[in-house]
């Protein structure tokens, strides 16, 4: 599977934590839930739906594409992408909150470093030395 094809926000079947396919851990592991939760809701899922669900497993089990190994660079991009899945509003203001904050630091670090007291200290530091 190339760089392209893995994408944080698809949903994957997951073997390598699954019992039958995976299909199961990998519904868990996209909508964030308990996958013991996840599978006592597909059992009675098959008796209610009298065996419907059993050939939408199969069909899930079949389409999917498994989860890749190396989908995230570490935990705090993987929280991140669990929180973009559960509310993608909630992390898009949290997004425009950061970037506001990196531009108001970015412009206090500019008003100093062209300030003249950024110079006398510098010029300061330099005889110092």
């Amino acid at each position: 599977m190339t760089n392209f094809n893995k994408r944080p926000t698809r949903l994957y079947k997951d073997p390598r934590h699954g019992r039958v396919m995976g299909v199961c851990a990998g519904l868990s592991d996209y909508f964030s839930m308990n996958v013991r939760a996840i599978r006592i809701l597909a059992i009675i899922g098959v008796f209610m739906s009298g065996g419907w669900l059993i050939l939408a497993y199969l069909v899930l089990g079949f389409a999917l594409d498994p989860k890749p190994e190396d989908l995230y660079t570490d935990d705090r991009e993987e929280e991140f992408w669990r929180q973009t899945r559960r509310s993608p509003d909630y992390t898009a203001a949290e997004l425009r909150r950061r970037f506001r904050d990196i531009e108001r630091r970015t412009a206090d670090m500019e008003a100093y470093m062209t300030s003249k007291r950024f110079r006398l200290e510098r010029e300061l530091k330099a005889l110092e030395d």
